[in-house]
């Protein structure tokens, strides 16, 4: 995977939707939020399956109704594609 260019990365957080931010790393960050502990703990879950069948793995962050991802590519310390197919997947979750 190769690293994206800035202009790359505004276009694809264009098509994720404000709610994904780059943070001040270079990574993407989205906090959902939910109404108990329970289910940022449900979510997480499905998003763990979803990262062990892309082979991706986002870090996650998990308190009372909020879960954070926080989503790069280590190996390049930027983004890449797979980052935002990676939020785009857990979009439609």
């Amino acid at each position: 995977m190769s690293k994206l260019s800035a202009s790359d990365i505004q276009n694809q957080i264009k098509t994720l939707g404000s709610s994904w931010q780059v943070t001040s790393h270079g990574h993407l960050f989205k906090e959902f939020i939910f109404d108990d502990f329970l289910k940022p703990l449900g979510f997480a879950n499905k998003i763990a399956a979803l990262a062990e069948q892309m082979q991706h793995h986002p870090d996650l962050t998990v308190r009372w109704g909020k879960l954070g991802v926080e989503i790069w590519t280590h190996s390049e310390n930027s983004l890449t594609q797979k980052d935002f197919d990676l939020a785009q997947r857990i979009e439609s979750l």
